[in-house]
């Protein structure tokens, strides 16, 4: 009985405070061009051509409308100039994680070369989920943006929700990530050339015991390294035993820790590990010093990304370098040029982008 008499007169106080604080804070209603226009007793078309910095409107009542908006705090509704102006100025970005420089990076390119031209950009991270980027590309397409540029998740593989977007006439780049069952333009890292170059100054270095640490096949890039690495191998006369292909699903430093265990303790111990991106090779190095495994004497390490971090670790990481931000750069580029073409016939275009070797201490 005390419990419940506590309970009503607790629902009691929250019903007064939420009463007591709706009277003292009550919401305020946002400002529309229409206050601004009724205060100045001028037209809405005047003061929408003021706030555009119209030349057919004189600075005077230019500076008035822009005064009373900062006093009144006045804010434009972007949707509503989208859809008055058919163009929202607004691109959306789909990554799959925002936590690792090459996305982080790439974001700012694109931001860079969006802004040059007028345009801001909504950045949604999918987390590797296919559901979750679905859901993503179908609220940017609602929200009219006028183009979505995206890199896929690990689990996507079906298209639908992209193609769906396009038939609906919004321009969608595809970057890093791609697929080629869609009919647009792209910018890439030719992963094949990277990881094949990669693995050969490895067995310059006189390894011929190499082995792999990448991420799902099933994802376009994870399978191009593999085969550029595979190729190396293949060409040099070298066998890569099954033992020594280790695919995560995950691209976190445990997972490439569980990996050089994983490999240790087999009879047939690799001298050198090819992996993915930087953040698995750090991993690896990691593990290496718990094991008392000196690198690059007894086991050479190679990465992919060529991170800020992938510098400052001891020893320093060998790897290929991504040019992300200018991979940014190009696609908000390719994103903008279909923008402006509008309903004209568009060449669609495939931009790869050459990765470069960077040789450190680590091989």
């Amino acid at each position: 009985m005390n419990l419940r008499i506590g309970w009503v007169n607790l629902n009691q106080l929250i019903t007064y405070r939420l009463s007591y604080y709706s009277k003292i804070l009550p919401l305020k209603k946002p400002i529309t061009i229409k206050d601004l226009a009724k205060s100045l007793n001028i037209s809405v078309a005047t003061v929408s051509r003021a706030l555009r910095n119209s030349s057919e409107i004189n600075e005077e009542t230019k500076q008035a409308v822009l005064k009373l908006a900062k006093e009144m705090d006045y804010h434009p509704n972007l949707l509503a100039r989208g859809l008055s102006s058919k163009k929202s100025k607004i691109l959306g970005v789909v990554v799959p994680t925002i936590n690792r420089q090459f996305w982080s990076n790439s974001i700012s390119g694109i931001e860079n070369i969006a802004y040059q031209d007028g345009y801001k950009v909504m950045i949604f991270q999918s987390t590797e989920s296919f559901i979750k980027e679905v859901e993503i590309v179908e609220t940017l397409a609602n929200s009219r943006v006028d183009g979505i540029l995206i890199a896929f998740s690990k689990e996507t593989k079906d298209y639908a929700h992209v193609q769906q977007v396009m038939d609906r006439g919004i321009p969608v780049v595809l970057f890093e990530r791609v697929c080629e069952e869609l009919e647009t333009s792209k910018v890439v890292t030719d992963d094949f050339f990277g990881a094949k170059k990669i693995t050969q100054h490895l067995i310059s270095r006189g390894k011929n015991n190499i082995a792999y640490l990448g991420g799902p096949m099933s994802l376009g890039v994870c399978k191009d390294r593999f085969l550029g690495f595979q190729s190396a191998m293949t060409d040099a006369g070298l066998n890569i035993p099954a033992e020594h292909i280790i695919e995560t699903e995950e691209f976190t430093f445990e997972n490439a820790k569980n990996g050089i265990y994983q490999l240790w303790n087999t009879k047939n111990k690799p001298d050198a590990i090819f992996c993915f991106a930087d953040i698995l090779a750090i991993g690896a190095l990691d593990a290496c010093k718990e094991l008392g495994i000196k690198v690059p004497e007894q086991l050479s390490i190679a990465g992919f990304g060529n991170d800020d971090t992938s510098r400052f670790v001891s020893p320093s990481i060998t790897t290929m370098a991504q040019p992300s931000f200018e991979i940014g750069q190009l696609a908000a580029k390719l994103i903008l040029e279909e923008i402006t073409a509008g309903n004209e016939v568009t060449i669609l275009k495939k931009e790869v982008i050459q990765p470069t070797l960077v040789i450190r201490e680590s091989s």
